[in-house]
């Protein structure tokens, strides 16, 4: 058997790679050892959502069929 070892920076991705690492069928364990806790992304989603509030973000679309087929046209 072989061990190895991985560094990861953000704890969310650490996390995903694990849930990962345990789908590969030959991967016999998988020991999770986290150096902080984490609440996700969660918190950062929130600012976002709330800085998006105070803006009008679309108030300058009269059409908003015409508008999304402009930024969904793949070929212009």
């Amino acid at each position: 058997m072989s061990t190895i070892s991985v560094t990861v920076e953000h704890a969310n991705n650490a996390f995903m790679l694990v849930e990962w690492l345990k789908n590969i069928r030959f991967v016999q364990d998988v020991t999770f050892d986290m150096g902080k806790t984490t609440s996700g992304n969660a918190e950062a989603v929130q600012k976002a959502l709330d800085a998006m509030q105070s803006k009008h973000l679309f108030s300058d679309v009269d059409d908003p069929v015409d508008y999304q087929k402009r930024i969904r046209d793949e070929w212009s």
